[in-house]
């Protein structure tokens, strides 16, 4: 079934962003209707011909269709050229990419909104002509309709090829305003083309702007010939402005012209679908695979996984499984390959070796029947700024069957005061907390959180952590990664740590800190270390782990009653201290032990 509602929301959403925007708005709408009416009080009433029909026709008439082409024309190289390269550069397409949306949605909706936008602005244009100076004209409607179509379709088809070899939206800027001003100046509508230099003449012919330009200002103007012999028809056979089949042949037509124009879309096209890269990595095709699911493995496996980067293994042969209705944590330092791990099992990168399963489907083969079952909330990601809050809910929720309640999202994630505020005015904590209510909007049987509190302030990090333990009461999985080990105990039934690609512990928070013997703290500030090498603390009883830093002597102990031997055993040594700190040991404690160097001296 085609996803009328979904086009229907995403034009809508585009549309309001076209709108918002002052200088897509100026060069597309306002200054259209004022450049008209300018030159229409500039040039007066003065009849440059007659048409068989009888409609004396002004150069203000011949401006009209000519402005229709030129608004085409910033549609494709100010709009939607520069829009695309946007969403690619900002990582909006990669987000997109977690939700119901696919490449042929953001296609289908960027076409209909310049058809939109198109239709205002010829709307006040010809509102303005009749209302001002008398609207004319004489031709065939379908013909008229036509040459819009085709010519709007060359142009988005033009914009959409740019976008694809254009690395970074300040650089589509540039290259949009360098061929766009040019065209709009060589192709006639300012002035007769077989004035220009034949250099200029030259590119002014091969421009589809001039073409588009020609096809529509003798169309308005066809009389009263017949489809077959207005499209046969010498191309401006009123003006005869000299054109680029008139310089090496004679009497190039309409159809011609247009067949001109289709080969722009053809070509154009091809470029923008072999360059313009929607996925950050080529996906592999696979076929579906029904009735996989592994019994007794969890809602999430992962088998010997491995991601490569040239040399750099960001993982590297890993291994686990999440069990239905736990909340499960990835722990690592940076670079330690949590966020390449979760990104493979949402189904955004591709291994390069391993296997994985999520709710028993393949994530890249099943991936359009997964996404509506997951909820996924990215470490970096970005909206289109100019939409409001309440409007990004209310986009993506049309995208599902089932959604939670928008007004629940916005009170649980305290949204209610930012609901009209735009994207862009929003602060990163306030992002971060959009991003974490689309993650939940369907209702998903499987959540993926990738840092979902950082930047958040203490407050509502435990406001989220309470929403996200009723999640798990409610039978929700979820898996997250963190740097805050403080989040990860209180919340993690199970957790991994990363470290270098490669999984170095596995196990419950409490289980970890055990089996490593660091059920207790103890920081001892030493009045001399003279006497206190390796050797001798390696001999204290009770002491499985240590580090020493500034003058402070960390110890973990298996039991808290080691610690007057451990203290007793520094005072034979004949280490004094002043200072004593003792606590249960932590996560944290367990993260940098595996992961870093804890007997490095500061």
């Amino acid at each position: 079934m085609i996803p009328v509602r979904k086009w229907q929301r995403l034009t809508l959403a585009d549309l309001k962003l076209y709108l918002r925007e002052p200088a897509a708005t100026f060069f597309t709408i306002v200054f259209p209707a004022l450049l008209l009416i300018l030159s229409g009080y500039s040039f007066g009433s003065e009849v440059i011909f007659t048409t068989p029909s009888g409609v004396d026709v002004r150069i203000l008439d011949f401006m009209l269709p000519a402005t229709l082409a030129w608004v085409m024309a910033t549609q494709g190289l100010l709009g939607l050229y520069p829009v695309l390269t946007s969403y690619r550069e900002t990582r909006v397409l990669k987000y997109f990419r977690t939700h119901p949306i696919y490449p042929i949605d953001i296609l289908v909706s960027q076409y209909l909104n310049g058809l939109l936008t198109l239709t205002i602005s010829m709307v006040l244009l010809l509102a303005s002509d009749a209302l001002l100076f008398g609207l004319r004209y004489d031709g065939h409607i379908g013909l008229i309709v036509l040459a819009i179509v085709v010519s709007y379709t060359t142009f988005f088809a033009l914009g959409f090829a740019l976008a694809g070899v254009t690395p970074t939206t300040r650089f589509a800027q540039a290259v949009g305003s360098l061929l766009f001003f040019p065209m709009m100046f060589l192709s006639g509508a300012f002035g007769p083309r077989d004035t220009l230099p034949p250099a200029l003449k030259l590119l002014s012919d091969l421009s589809p702007l001039t073409h588009a330009t020609d096809l529509l200002e003798d169309f308005w103007f066809s009389g009263s010939e017949g489809v077959w012999e207005a499209l046969t028809s010498s191309m401006h056979s009123f003006q005869g402005t000299p054109f680029l089949g008139r310089m090496w042949f004679k009497g190039v037509s309409h159809l011609e012209g247009l067949a001109y124009l289709l080969l722009w879309i053809l070509v154009t096209s091809w470029v923008a679908v072999r360059t313009f890269r929607w996925d950050e990595e080529p996906r592999p095709h696979r076929e579906p695979r029904k009735g996989t699911e592994e019994r007794g493995e969890g809602v999430v496996w992962v088998r010997n996984v491995s991601k490569h980067y040239g040399p750099v293994r960001a993982v590297d042969g890993v291994s686990f499984s999440v069990k239905e209705g736990e909340i499960f944590g990835i722990l690592g330092p940076n670079g330690a390959g949590k966020t390449t791990t979760l990104e493979i099992i949402e189904g955004l990168r591709v291994p390069d070796a391993g296997d994985v399963r999520v709710l028993g489907m393949d994530p890249w083969a099943d991936y359009e029947t997964l996404v509506q079952r997951i909820g996924v909330q990215l470490q970096e990601a970005n909206l289109p700024a100019r939409l409001k809050v309440k409007e990004i809910l209310s986009l993506f929720a049309a995208l599902y069957e089932h959604t939670l309640p928008e007004d629940t999202l916005l009170h649980a994630f305290e949204l209610e005061d930012q609901a009209n505020t735009f994207f862009w005015k929003l602060s990163g904590g306030q992002k971060q907390r959009v991003f974490a209510a689309l993650a939940l909007l369907n209702d998903p049987q499987i959540v993926f959180l990738d840092e979902i509190t950082t930047g958040l302030d203490a407050h509502i990090r435990r406001q989220i952590w309470a929403f996200l333990r009723e999640l798990r009461r409610q039978g929700k999985t979820i898996l997250l990664t963190t740097h805050y080990l403080e989040e990860a105990q209180a919340l993690c039934d199970r957790v991994v740590m990363l470290d270098h690609g490669r999984i170095v512990a596995e196990g419950t928070p409490e289980d970890l800190v055990v089996r490593l013997g660091m059920g207790f703290r103890l920081e001892v500030e030493v009045d001399g270390t003279a006497s206190l090498t390796p050797e001798v603390i390696s001999t204290l009883p009770g002491v499985t782990h240590w580090s020493r830093q500034n003058g402070t002597l960390t110890l973990y102990l298996r039991q808290p009653t080691d610690t007057e031997r451990v203290l007793g055993a520094l005072r034979t040594h004949g280490v004094s201290y002043r200072s004593l700190k003792a606590q249960p040991a932590t996560l944290e404690d367990v993260f940098l032990t595996l992961t870093g160097d804890r007997h490095a001296e500061a």
